[in-house]
């Protein structure tokens, strides 16, 4: 068992062409944060990734079924990520992250086993994500999470294996307004049942976010610029999470 790495999930689908951007934010991971890096994906993505020595790859037949506006999303293995993981101690992260600091690091030395953001910054200023009111429970952040190998980590993932089994159920009893399955509501509904509906750790920092209607227009090994209703705006050397899926071709 390797002390510590990264792991992120790319696996295509026909609207999206993830592998395009794990060509961007792998490489940053790596040079980053100086950690292994293994991505999971699917047999039809793999041919497609970037060939990167320090990064591994685990082939997993994703399940399907899971649809937004229509079209297929493959976002239903999450839960899987502590089977999967080869590292004690895990930094999990959507593909679409961009890490361009050395900042998440910190949370290899928590003494917590599981943590993930339960706020969002929201870098153009629209404060565009206020989602109290979609649910009876407040919602986390699954784009980044560390867990440890631990019985406690074990158990929350269980739970959101669980939860997404009976995913209508727990829609209704949380009064979830997002019907279709998705990692941020189930590992909020798995948090609150294993601390018995009590507070739990969780990331110290809001996680920075660009929302879907801010374009990428360009990308570099330092930073990223975009662009939202006449407004550009820059980040440098800011870890930051992109909604926008057309930065795979920017």
């Amino acid at each position: 068992m390797i002390d510590k790495g990264v792991m992120a999930y790319c696996i295509n689908t026909d609207r999206y062409r993830y592998d395009r951007i794990a060509s961007k934010t792998i490489p940053l991971l790596v040079k980053n944060l100086g950690l292994p890096v293994t991505v999971v994906t699917n047999e039809d993505t793999l041919p497609s990734l970037p060939a990167i020595p320090s990064v591994d790859h685990i082939i997993i037949e994703n399940q399907t079924g899971n649809f937004i506006n229509g079209k297929q999303w493959n976002n239903l293995d999450r839960h899987r990520a502590y089977e999967l993981s080869p590292y004690d101690k895990t930094l999990l992260v959507d593909i679409d992250f961009f890490c361009y600091s050395d900042n998440l690091l910190t949370l290899f030395d928590t003494e917590h086993d599981f943590l993930v953001h339960d706020q969002v910054h929201d870098v153009t200023g629209k404060d565009s994500y206020n989602f109290r009111c979609n649910s009876a429970i407040p919602m986390v952040w699954a784009t980044l999470i560390f867990f440890k190998k631990s019985q406690l980590a074990k158990s929350i993932f269980d739970m959101v294996a669980y939860i997404k089994s009976n995913y209508e159920y727990y829609c209704n009893l949380y009064r979830i307004d997002f019907t279709n399955f998705r990692n941020d509501y189930a590992f909020a509904m798995a948090l609150q049942q294993i601390n018995g509906f009590g507070n739990y750790p969780v990331m110290p920092t809001k996680l920075a976010t660009l929302p879907a209607n801010a374009k990428v227009t360009s990308v570099d090994d330092n930073g990223l610029t975009w662009s939202i209703e006449g407004m550009q705006g820059n980040l440098a050397h800011t870890d930051v999470h992109v909604i926008d899926k057309g930065v795979a071709y920017v």
